[in-house]
């Protein structure tokens, strides 16, 4: 096991055997040092490394010369980050889940709450849903690593994402840019700066519009014929912002966005079937499947990952929509600022998790949530700026509403309504212990076509306060504090169709919390180019409730995961600013996981799947990043990341987990590189040239570790070379690009869900194949 100290020595050595590498770098022509990152992770605008925070972050140009078009792709430059989508058993393919250093959350119930916070433009993102959302005229996007309780609050337990679109600018301007590709991709996307009023009333609006055709196949099983697509993209994103300065002190932010899609879902494909899995599957294909002539079997596993033979709901739509506005005001000894924002999103998707004709493992899903939140903060600094200081307060409150049909072995109740005997042969007449005769109290047990309705409620309020004391020029203390409360509401009501009983009636609960989240950091800066810190930081995910209780008994709620994080980590700049890197290592406590717990109801022995707090782990690991720019026009990037996460405590019999489970989406290893050069090409203008690796150890996609749902270790490989013509040519402003992603065509496993102990399937869908396009944008 790799531990703290041990780590810390090697962070230190790989910075002190940099000098190997200063001998290469000195005998180069001076070029240009690296410009300076400036992150907003602390709530105030400072150097990335000035911030005793693992932060990682990309300019929005950044993005754009890496291929990079959704919030989810972004997470491969990123060490210890896995960014993806879900399918539909997981929220469909607008769902992202985003996991850091091992901690986040597969779940898209709104009963639920994600692991990892996702702000945009200061603004609290709370559903995963619509998480999937497009890179739309960015500033920069910043990766917050370990958790942010004290400044960014509740279910930012693992890290939180920080995205910053930009403002309007002070002159006009702008850009139109067409994109063709593969799979008759045809992306359109286009920004105008306008000054209303200039120097006092700016604004800018930005377009984008994604579609490209399916890379998934849907058959016909009789005729193997294709009926259908699956993984296209339709997609409309905009955003206007409005910049008002209203005096020299005071300035206003009004921003609107929008995000629409109708698409077919993700290329779930059935990866195994066990014919003896369970008794749902054992008695449908008994009394159903083989009469009919068409049992489920493993016949209907394809030869081609992206190919399916499943009929059933495939689609992901979303329309989301909000709008905030954010005041700051210079107060002379301070600064205040308010962000006031509201947020709707209605969103539906539809799964067919058993890849067949058959009704054997279909949902088909609708949610709607709003959301309101304000936050006021005063932040400056005091006696010579020696101490540097934010207070705030948060409010939030939110409303959502899940309607879900479920399709589970369709037509089984009705078919044991219909036997003359109870299966074990006995009469139809008391004591029914077998499931068959009509009327039989045993039969809507094993009614799995389900109506499933669920509202929630949830109000939160936080007070914070963080100050950073400067003792000298070189050393600095932080230390913060943030009290949270929230309370839920839930209401649901689930029935079971065909029987047209309830599994739980009509039912109302709540709970409430409160907890406090500290944080406190050593910081000391030993040159201007060299700062080591140490931060202890506590965080906690939401409680909440089991959304879907198979008894009212399994109506319940369940308490916050906590984690305390002990972080030390290095800043360092070298050779004239020409080498950056950067390092932590990171120890957390993590109790109270939330897995899904397995028992017993023991009024009707039917099987529970209650979500409950089960067990305690360990999670330790590292991270190192290096930017360097040895010449002029040259850069190279690299990161590497480690993650050991270790169960070491869980209740008995609570999980299907064991203290030997690989926690879901954790690799041990992360990786990526990139190397760009740009060189003049005379009077056509300048030439950029861009490659692109990344690698994810061996995981998978549940904490069951399903052998059929690992995900192998891979290497990704992305490359894109971009022509920015010359003034001279064709009038100027012209940026003509050509890039493939997955160039190696690497397919992998994104995700997939296990049914195997209950309906004997097991599905998946795996990553895009290789890719190439075109790229015209012209600047005006």
């Amino acid at each position: 096991m790799i531990t703290l100290p041990g780590v810390v020595l090697g962070v230190t050595l790989v910075a002190g055997g940099s000098t190997v590498y200063s001998n290469a770098l000195a005998a180069e022509d001076a070029g240009s040092e690296l410009e300076e990152i400036v992150v907003t992770a602390r709530k105030r605008e400072e150097s990335l490394q000035v911030a005793p925070i693992a932060v990682s972050a990309l300019s929005g140009s950044e993005l754009e010369v890496r291929s990079m078009t959704n919030l989810m792709e972004v997470g491969s430059f990123a060490p210890n980050v896995i960014m993806g989508t879900g399918q539909g058993g997981s929220g469909g393919g607008g769902n992202g889940q985003v996991y850091i250093r091992g901690i986040g959350q597969l779940d898209f119930l709104f009963t639920t709450d994600p692991g990892i916070g996702i702000y945009i433009d200061g603004v609290y993102h709370a559903r995963t849903l619509g998480a999937v959302m497009d890179l739309l005229d960015l500033e920069r996007i910043e990766i917050l690593r370990g958790p942010q309780g004290t400044l960014f609050g509740r279910n930012t337990i693992g890290g939180a994402i920080n995205v910053i679109s930009s403002k309007p600018a002070e002159e006009f301007g702008g850009y139109v840019e067409g994109t063709y590709g593969d799979f008759d991709r045809t992306d359109f996307r286009g920004s105008v700066d306008v000054p209303l009023i200039p120097g006092q009333l700016l604004a800018k609006a930005a377009l984008s519009y994604k579609n490209r055709d399916g890379y998934g196949k849907r058959l016909d099983f009789a005729s193997g014929e294709k009926i259908d697509e699956a993984g296209d993209e339709d997609a409309l994103s905009a955003r206007g912002a409005l910049r008002w300065q209203i005096s020299d002190d005071l300035t206003a932010d009004f921003i609107f966005d929008y995000s629409r899609e109708r698409e077919e879902s993700v290329p779930t494909t059935l990866l195994q079937f066990e014919e003896f899995g369970g008794v749902p599957i054992i008695l449908w294909n008994a009394l159903i499947g083989i009469p009919s002539g068409l049992p489920m079997s493993t016949a209907f596993i394809t030869d081609d990952e992206d190919e399916s033979f499943g009929t059933g709901p495939n689609h992901n739509e979303l329309d989301a929509w909000g709008i905030n506005a954010t005041f700051e005001w210079d107060l002379g000894w301070a600064t205040a600022k308010s962000i006031t924002a509201y947020r709707e999103m209605e969103g539906g998707f539809g799964r067919d998790g058993d890849g067949s004709p058959l009704p054997i493992v279909h949902t088909d899903q609708d949610q709607d949530q709003d959301q309101v939140s304000e936050e006021l903060q005063l932040f400056g600094s005091s006696f010579d700026n020696r101490l540097d200081w934010v207070v705030g307060f948060y409010y939030f409150d939110e409303f959502g509403r899940d309607q879900n049909d479920v399709v589970l072995t369709s037509g089984l109740f009705n078919a044991l309504e219909s036997i003359p005997v109870q299966l074990t042969g006995a009469p139809c007449a008391p004591p029914f212990l077998a499931p068959g005769c009509p009327g039989n109290p045993i039969n809507p047990l094993l009614d799995l076509d389900f109506n499933i309705f669920n509202e929630i409620d949830i109000t939160s309020y936080a007070a914070f306060a963080q100050a950073t004391a400067h003792f000298t020029d070189r050393f600095s203390i932080t230390a913060g504090l943030r009290y949270t409360y929230e309370k839920k509401e839930y209401f649901l009501e689930h029935r079971r169709i065909a029987s047209n009983t309830f599994i739980v009636p009509a039912t109302n609960v709540e709970a409430s919390w409160n907890e406090p989240t500290p944080m406190f950091s050593v910081q000391y800066r030993w040159t201007d180019a060299l700062m080591t810190y140490f931060t202890y930081s506590e965080g906690f995910k939401s409680g909440g409730f089991n959304g879907r209780p198979i008894v009212a008994a399994a109506v319940e709620s369940y308490d916050p995961e906590f984690l305390v994080n002990h972080e030390v980590g290095i800043k360092s700049e070298w050779f004239d600013r020409r080498l950056r890197l950067n390092a932590a290592a990171f120890f957390y406590n993590y109790d109270d996981l939330q897995f899904t717990a397995v028992s017993v109801d023991p009024a009707s022995g039917t099987l529970l799947l209650v979500v409950d707090n089960v067990g305690k782990a360990e999670v330790t690991g590292f991270e190192i990043e290096m930017l360097a720019r040895p010449m002029e026009g040259l850069d190279i990037n690299g990161a590497v990341g480690y993650t050991d996460f270790e169960i070491v405590e869980l209740d008995p019999g609570g999980t299907e987990a064991t203290l030997d489970s690989k926690m879901i989406r954790t690799p041990k290893w992360t990786g990526s590189a990139g190397i760009q050069y740009a060189w003049p090409a005379g009077e056509y203008g300048r030439v950029t040239v861009r490659g692109d690796w990344t690698y994810e150890a061996r995981s998978f996609a549940d904490i069951q570790n399903t052998p059929v749902l690992a995900r192998d270790a891979h290497s990704i490989f992305n490359a894109r070379l971009t022509w920015n013509l010359s003034a001279t040519t064709f009038g100027g402003g012209w940026d003509l690009a050509v890039f493939g992603t997955n160039l190696t065509d690497e397919r992998v496993l994104v995700n997939g869900l296990s049914a195997l102990s209950s309906f004997g399937t097991a599905e998946g869908f795996y990553n895009r194949p290789r890719e190439w396009g075109v790229s015209v944008r012209k600047s005006f």
